[in-house]
């Protein structure tokens, strides 16, 4: 009998499952998605409102909402997400997007060599039907050049590591000390175009083969007005 009750007292404290990851896609300003914990499902918003640099890295500061039927609406503020990995797109290269100084407005345009690259057919193609089996062209540094490296590559999801949450605050029965957020970059609107292509730059400055810092504080400069609204 005995050892039963302490088998019982052994369960009752044990400690919260750990959530590892949640999914989110970015609309507008602001990565939505949803998650499961103790068998509910929550839906989550992290609304960004500042970015900066620290060590080199990427980081947004902003609100935390989570959503559920059993506890409501629940928010968090000045929730850290520290960039960890960048993965890149796969699809056709956007058209680049000239972002406006001083204003949220952009006008759609592309330089001449995107426009050929993004209009032009296979290169490869001899005519309908028939193709030809040459090595693929490759950079300086000997790699494949295929249609998202270079001048047209960009983000697809970038993976954060959240600052600690306050779970019970929250109302999820669960650890959220060490929560990683990928973020999808699969924009359908222009506000979300212009963070895509804001956010590619500026991995493309930090974690390229020559780190360029000015470049890098350019999009930093440009991300955080549009945050602003």
């Amino acid at each position: 009998m005995p050892i039963r009750i302490m088998e019982l007292q052994r369960n009752t404290s044990r400690a919260p499952a750990k959530l590892h990851t949640i999914h989110g896609l970015l609309r507008g300003r602001t990565f939505e998605g949803e998650f499961d914990a103790g068998e509910k499902t929550y839906r989550f918003s992290f609304a960004p409102a500042v970015c900066s640099l620290v060590q080199n890295k990427l980081v947004l500061r902003g609100r935390m909402t989570i959503q559920s039927p059993q506890s409501g609406l629940r928010q968090l503020d000045d929730v850290a997400a520290r960039l960890i990995a960048a993965q890149g797109g796969v699809a056709g290269s956007p058209i680049r997007r000239q972002l406006l100084t001083g204003t949220a407005q952009t006008a759609q345009t592309a330089t001449s060599d995107q426009k050929m690259e993004q209009e032009k057919g296979p290169e490869t193609e001899l005519q309908p039907g028939l193709h030809a089996f040459d090595s693929p062209r490759r950079d300086e540094l000997g790699r494949p050049v295929v249609e998202s490296t270079g001048s047209l590559a960009f983000v697809g999801v970038l993976y954060f590591h959240l600052s600690p949450l306050d779970a019970p605050a929250l109302g999820i029965p669960m650890n959220l000390e060490r929560v990683q957020l990928g973020g999808r970059l699969a924009p359908t609107d222009d506000t979300a175009r212009d963070l895509q292509l804001l956010f590619s730059d500026l991995v493309a400055a930090l974690d390229g083969e020559r780190p360029d810092e000015k470049a890098a504080s350019a999009s930093l400069e440009i991300i955080n007005r549009i945050l602003k609204g």
